[in-house]
């Protein structure tokens, strides 16, 4: 998920916010501590907190082979961590956790 956010911040053109290189090879496999995950996690979400407010949101940019504008691609990084929340607590549910919102 972090990974993830932090190319769609690139494609909606603040690349200079986070430098990809320093991304290690095969971050799923790579990045398994819980302590690196909430690193990256918080570094994905911080990068796009402080982007968000001074990006030029109506630039017009390339996303998934198609012409839009890189609020757009602000939108998707929002769909991207809702989909990913839901994810989660599927597999909580399944797992007997109950999210804290839901419980009693």
């Amino acid at each position: 998920m972090a990974i993830g956010n932090l190319s769609l911040m690139n494609r909606a053109g603040v690349s200079a916010a986070f430098d990809m290189t320093t991304v290690p090879k095969d971050p799923e496999k790579t990045i398994t501590s819980k302590a690196d995950v909430i690193q990256w996690l918080r570094k994905s979400f911080d990068t796009i907190k402080a982007e968000y407010a001074k990006a030029d949101r109506q630039k017009k940019v390339q996303l998934f082979q198609r012409d839009t504008t890189a609020d757009n691609v602000f939108l998707r990084i929002l769909l991207h961590a809702n989909e990913h929340m839901g994810q989660s607590i599927a597999y909580a549910r399944m797992n007997g956790i109950v999210p804290p919102w839901s419980g009693g």
